[in-house]
């Protein structure tokens, strides 16, 4: 943990929802929904590790830019000059895009637009579904499902595969699944995210999916993490959960008793788990005990709400509803911090050596994820963008965007919208004239010549392409 003092914000929201089908979760109580994805005002960026005599300064880089309509989905590509490289004709409304390599996803009410290599491919989706991405390292995929239960299904924004879980559940042999009841918030999902396992309400047990595979696996209890080689799953007993290690073959390789997981990761074949309370666990195969590794400070009245893994692997964010922590893989805190009301906290990229702390209009600081130490300040700034390190981010404070750093901050003035390039030096602005342009920071922190990207659409949506 940093020696910084650590001010407390003020300005936390509650944020309301409808409320949830309780019966038809009824077996999922214990389940933390790790799906609650932050989503930025603008939305899609490349997260593209490497040098580009371009860009710099904030772990990725891009080659053009994509402007898409809001109403039309059309889109325009522009390069690093403003010069239009490319135009796509739209498919219908976009409410929000999502962007890996040169291949984006717009998602509407009713579809989602996959395109790239010169294809657009349309995957269809209901008006009650939402939409929310799983991002790993090279991989982007979003997942589509009902609040209320049903099908998952998961869509590979890169090759455009779509795993519907409940479908292919239902042609398993033999066919007893035909009422699946799935919930995208019980998902997990492997590292390298070619494995999938979700909660199946209406049988009790996890069904697993992989990547280039019509094949489907099944295990009892509820899903908690898996690899290429191993499925953890809990079963709840009284105030107390039963965690088991087992391979796709379902031979179990441990069973230990432990409370009630949150969330954990796999680490080679051992599982890293937090539990509610904010006990940090190890268990291998062939444990008849869980190793207590440390705790995570919750809270009087608190629990922890979601486990999710960054710094390529090395480290986890641990959030409840008014608190974050980072730990390592030994169970050491690292950085911990309080909320004087419930948030929905930043869902870290595993990429990022750093993190925004906070959410929700309410956010704390930036701290570096190796040392916990606070980088910059972010009282009172409501986060829109991050670099692909996560170590520069683009935030408004009272009406006036800023860019922020590690080493200051520079003012963009007031503006309608913009959008934060991977690299963190490049930012793509509409102003409240309505004129979209593109500014340049140079390492000082100083601002380049704007240039007016003409052939924009009038407050586009953008994403950064590489």
């Amino acid at each position: 943990m940093s020696e910084t003092p650590t001010p407390t914000p003020t300005d936390g929201t509650t944020r309301s929802t409808t409320p949830p089908n309780y019966a038809a979760r009824r077996m999922l109580v214990t389940t933390v929904a790790i799906m609650a994805i932050v989503a930025f005002a603008v939305i899609g960026y490349t997260v593209v590790r490497g040098d580009d005599d371009s860009t710099g300064g904030g772990g990725g880089s891009w080659d053009e830019i994509a402007l898409v309509d809001r109403v039309s989905g059309d889109v325009v590509v522009v390069d690093g000059d403003g010069d239009v490289v490319d135009t796509i004709e739209g498919l219908g409304r976009v409410t929000d895009v999502y962007a890996i390599g040169s291949r984006t996803a717009l998602v509407g009410a009713t579809q989602i637009v996959l395109d790239g290599d010169g294809e657009q491919t349309v995957v269809e989706i209901d008006r009650t579904d939402t939409v929310t991405p799983i991002r790993t390292p090279g991989t982007l995929h979003l997942v589509v499902g009902d609040a209320n239960g049903g099908d998952v299904a998961i869509v590979d924004v890169i090759t455009g595969e779509q795993l519907n879980v409940g479908e292919l559940a239902e042609q398993a042999e033999p066919q007893i699944f035909s009422n699946a009841l799935l919930f995208a918030e019980t998902l997990r999902w492997s590292a390298d995210a070619t494995s999938f396992a979700v909660a199946d309400a209406s049988s009790f047990q996890t069904i697993v999916v992989r990547s280039g595979s019509t094949e489907v696996a099944f295990f009892g209890s509820q899903p908690v993490a898996l690899s290429g080689d191993r499925v953890v799953t809990s079963q709840t007993i009284g105030g107390q959960a039963d965690i088991e290690l087992l391979d796709y073959e379902r031979d179990s390789k441990a069973r230990v008793p432990t409370p009630i997981p949150a969330g954990g990761v796999m680490v080679d074949d051992d599982l890293l788990m937090v539990s509610i309370d904010g006990g940090v666990y190890r268990i291998t195969g062939g444990s008849t005990e869980a190793e207590r590794l440390g705790q995570v400070a919750v809270p009087s009245g608190g629990t922890v709400a979601s486990v999710r893994p960054t710094f390529d692997g090395e480290r986890l964010v641990v959030t409840g509803p008014a608190f974050e922590a980072v730990i390592d893989l030994e169970g050491r805190t690292i950085f911990t911090t309080t909320f004087t009301a419930p948030i929905d906290t930043v869902t870290p990229h595993p990429d990022w050596t750093c993190l925004p702390v906070g959410g929700d209009g309410s956010y704390h600081s930036l701290v570096a994820l190796e040392s916990g130490d606070q980088l910059a300040d972010l009282s009172g700034v409501d986060v829109v963008g991050t670099s692909a390190d996560g170590c520069i981010v683009l935030g408004e404070r009272a009406g006036i965007t800023e860019l922020i750093t590690a080493d200051g901050n520079v003012s963009l003035g007031r503006v309608r919208s913009a959008a934060l390039g991977p690299d963190g030096r490049t930012v793509v602005r509409t102003t409240t004239t309505g004129t979209t342009e593109v500014v340049r920071v140079d390492d000082d922190l100083e601002l380049g010549d704007p240039v007016e990207l003409t052939a924009s659409p009038l407050n586009p949506v953008v994403a950064f392409l590489h």
